[in-house]
């Protein structure tokens, strides 16, 4: 169900809404969002201030909530992402916006922050119209895969898609040459088995799970091929090429290595 969003206009530009849960009240929405992706702080505060850029007030909302979530909508206004808050406080005096006028910045506190520091910029894309290319997470560096990597498995759940293999293709293939990382072979390998922008684990528990509801749902098996394997083997450790190998093979799953 979509939250009430009374007094939102110019929908495509909002990428972000502050909603009550108990009520579906929008509290605010903004186009864009700063100090929540940030990186791990040892010693976070009890709160911290973030702030919600050019935002497209709603109404006289609610100063405070116990039960916020933060959306991340599409141009469609559709929600493509959520992040459990709990309690906000809104750090402003609420007050209607006209249409078509100079959108404020506005703060709110939050008990937590996100860790994935490239997060807002990659939900930005992927709020976009169009839609994320095969390859894509390839191009950025390799510490931003850790970041699209949560943002693959957010999205994922999100929507309503189970931890299990969708494509109908009988070969997944995943090319050594292209990551340098953990975080990027898992990004290869959602993509090699769900298409762009699909998820099929973000770490060896997670690909057992996919694999064990993939079995249970009766999904077609799949043959896995792995390029350049020896490439993997010298970045990702030998220790963590074997385990992954052993666990497809222990599922079932056909592999064959290319090892150049």
């Amino acid at each position: 169900m979509s939250p009430e969003s009374e007094g939102i206009d110019d929908a495509q530009d909002v990428l972000y809404r502050l909603v009550d849960q108990e009520s579906g009240k929008v509290l605010i929405a903004a186009e864009d969002l700063l100090n929540y992706f940030v990186e791990e702080d040892p010693e976070p505060p009890e709160t911290v201030t973030v702030t919600f850029v050019r935002a497209h007030q709603v109404g006289r909302a609610r100063r405070k909530t116990e039960r916020a979530e933060l959306q991340v909508v599409d141009r469609q206004g559709e929600t493509i992402g959520v992040y459990y808050l709990g309690r906000v406080v809104a750090a402003f005096r609420h007050e209607l916006v006209p249409s078509g006028a100079d959108r404020p910045d506005l703060d709110y506190s939050f008990g937590h922050t996100c860790e994935y520091i490239r997060a807002g910029e990659i939900w930005r894309r992927w709020a976009g119209s169009r839609p994320v290319e095969h390859g894509e997470w390839a191009r950025h560096p390799s510490d931003w895969q850790e970041s699209w990597l949560h943002v693959v498995q957010t999205a994922w759940f999100d929507s309503g898609r189970n931890a299990t293999r969708y494509e109908t293709g009988g070969t997944a293939v995943v090319d050594g040459s292209g990551f340098t990382t953990r975080d990027g072979f898992y990004c290869a390998l959602g993509e090699a088995v769900n298409g762009p922008g699909g998820y099929f684990g973000s770490n060896r528990d997670a690909v057992f799970d996919c694999l064990r509801t993939m079995r249970r749902d009766g999904a077609a098996p799949f043959r896995l091929v792995w390029r350049n394997s020896e490439a993997s083997r010298e970045a990702l450790g030998g220790d963590f090429t074997d385990s992954v190998l052993s666990l497809f093979e222990e599922s079932g799953v056909e592999t064959e290595l290319s090892p150049g």
